[in-house]
């Protein structure tokens, strides 16, 4: 029992840093959490048997540095919106040219 909770608490830290690391880092702190969840209830079980620690410790070490990496980006990170009147002109074009190119086709029975 005690080895699931180390794969899991593994798997699920180095989950957490992958997405800490892309541009959807909010996403991080759900397998960050559980990480920490499953790194404790292992840690637990390894000090009633009495074993090696380290894998254990080196889930949390990923858990926190995910959980570091995405508060930072959620803090200091804006998202900046650009000039939305070139978007709403490339809207109007492409609609433009859509109308244009269905008045030139003809519908015959």
């Amino acid at each position: 029992m005690r080895k699931l909770f180390v794969i899991l608490a593994l798997t699920a830290s180095i989950i957490a840093v992958v997405l800490a690391v892309l541009p959807l880092s909010n996403l991080a702190f759900i397998p960050a959490t559980l990480a920490f969840i499953f790194g404790l209830i292992a840690f637990l079980k390894s000090r009633k048997e009495g074993t090696s620690k380290h894998t254990i410790q080196l889930a949390f070490l990923f858990t926190i540095i995910a959980l570091s990496l995405a508060t930072y980006k959620s803090i200091f990170n804006t998202t900046e919106v650009g000039d939305t009147e070139q978007l709403e002109q490339r809207v109007e074009e492409s609609l433009e040219d859509s109308i244009e190119e269905l008045e030139d086709v003809e519908i015959t029975e």
